[in-house]
């Protein structure tokens, strides 16, 4: 045989050999074989396929790795054509180091996410809200779980624990193999889970930084007194104050009443009563040491649909609570800005006007005249913008009684230290966020609908008489 037909038949061989690398081995009915052998080749453990005089080929674990970071950069840009031609390519890599490199790269994601200012809970919603399939968003709360599971008790601050066990993740332990029991558990065939894959790396990789307001894991302790969620949609030590939990039991009360003039009292004597508290704070301030509070940040879930109406009410709520709120475009959440105390009663009070319009538009639907679309968007969305501005006027008229009751009780002492702290809240916003952008409120314009949100928002004549019947 010539040295040309030697070197062809040489070169046929080791075209076979690599051919044979990259197609992975599959076991019964379809499923992944995870024992990480390669076209019936030896696998040994490094990520190296070995031929002839044991030579690596190429890094399976680095194959793997390009295609899922390439499969996120195609989800993310909806390119259906090159999504389908990565996940067939992943099809052929070894299940086994396809769910190791899954799990290496979502643990890390989810690290880089806390020192982000991402909290437990908010991860965990934007899964369930960004994600194709209740699957795939099961699959981030199992990988929150794990991290979890992964760090010491004392490298974490209390909040962020008790957040944590607030979410009801899936009980897990630290060793690697979760996703494979995630494939499992969830029934998927492999195809399927590749597409979940892809699908969570698309979610969790593209999200952006965020102001932290929890200290993150390796920190713990943190400052004396941050507001966040200590729970979810609750600010931090709201409930070591008496006077938040008397205002939490009004507003309790609101939401739980059946008659609306009854509703309009406590929700009206809680904002009063959080109005005063602030006015004893600055009373206080100002008769000694300059104000060692600092203003604080917490972020608000805002959900679909017409969040950006409720993100207008509850703007609406923390103007007249002192406070600044401005939309998080994209992420479905709100941050709200203020002192500590002020920041907690507009999340109390935020949450019941929410939970009474909601009320308000369910009996709409019930006793609405024929012919009235009281679940079209057109009339919902301009429910909720005159329930807002009804709410706002209220507000602050209480506010506007309260100030001049303690004026004329205990002068005007207060006023310069409440203007100050405003000044202090601006500037918190201004150095933190820059300069923020107005934007319009989606949502057609239905006149029903407004006269209905209206009458919702106004509910009842707030006088003395209505306030002192709430027997408070």
């Amino acid at each position: 045989m010539g040295k040309n037909s030697k070197a062809r038949r040489a070169a046929k061989v080791r075209s076979k050999a690599k051919a044979k690398a990259r197609g992975a081995h599959r076991g019964p009915a379809g499923r992944p074989d995870h024992s990480g052998r390669a076209g019936g080749e030896s696998w040994d453990g490094s990520g190296f396929s070995a031929f002839g005089g044991g030579e690596p080929l190429f890094t399976h674990a680095d194959s793997v790795r390009g295609l899922l970071y390439e499969l996120r950069r195609a989800h993310h840009c909806r390119d259906a054509e090159l999504t389908d031609a990565g996940i067939r390519a992943l099809a052929g890599m070894p299940a086994a180091v396809v769910e190791r490199e899954v799990e290496g790269i979502l643990l890390g994601r989810v690290d880089s996410l806390w020192s982000a200012g991402w909290q437990p809970a908010e991860l965990r919603r934007q899964a369930r809200n960004g994600c194709a399939t209740a699957a795939s968003a099961r699959l981030i709360g199992i990988a929150i779980a794990v991290d979890h599971a992964r760090r010491r008790a004392a490298s974490l601050d209390s909040r962020w624990i008790a957040q944590v066990d607030s979410l009801g993740l899936p009980v897990v332990n630290a060793r690697a193999g979760w996703v494979r029991g995630w494939v499992r558990d969830e029934g998927l065939d492999w195809a399927d889970a590749l597409r979940r894959f892809t699908d969570v790396l698309g979610n969790v990789l593209h999200l952006p930084q965020l102001d932290p307001v929890l200290p993150r894991p390796g920190i713990a302790g943190g400052p004396p007194r941050v507001a966040g969620a200590a729970r979810p949609g609750r600010a931090a030590g709201a409930g070591t104050n008496p006077r938040l939990e008397r205002i939490r039991g009004l507003l309790a009360k609101a939401e739980s009443s059946t008659f609306e003039a009854e509703a309009a009292a406590f929700t009206a004597k809680a904002q009063e009563m959080m109005t005063r508290h602030a006015i004893d704070a600055a009373l206080v301030h100002g008769q000694s040491a300059p104000d060692r509070q600092q203003p604080v940040a917490v972020r608000v879930p805002i959900d679909a649909p017409y969040a950006d109406a409720k993100s207008l009410l509850l703007q609406t709520v923390a103007h007249a609570g002192r406070c600044r709120s401005f939309a998080m475009d994209g992420l479905a959440m709100s941050t709200v800005v203020g002192y500590p105390d002020d920041v907690d009663g507009v999340e109390m009070l935020f949450t019941s006007l929410l939970l009474q319009a909601q009320s308000a538009l369910a009996d709409d639907a019930k006793h609405a005249p024929a012919g009235t679309r009281t679940r079209s968007q057109s009339y919902r969305s301009a429910f909720l913008l005159a329930y807002t501005t009804r709410i706002g006027i209220r507000l602050d008229e209480i506010n506007d009684a309260v100030y001049a009751q303690v004026n004329a009780e205990k002068g005007s002492a207060f006023l310069p230290v409440l203007r100050s702290r405003s000044e202090a809240v601006d500037d918190y916003v201004s150095r933190q966020y820059g300069d923020l952008t107005d934007s319009h409120v989606r949502g057609g314009y239905d006149a029903a609908g407004w006269a209905s949100g209206h009458a919702a928002g106004q509910n009842a004549q707030l006088n003395s008489g209505d306030l002192a019947a709430t027997g408070t």
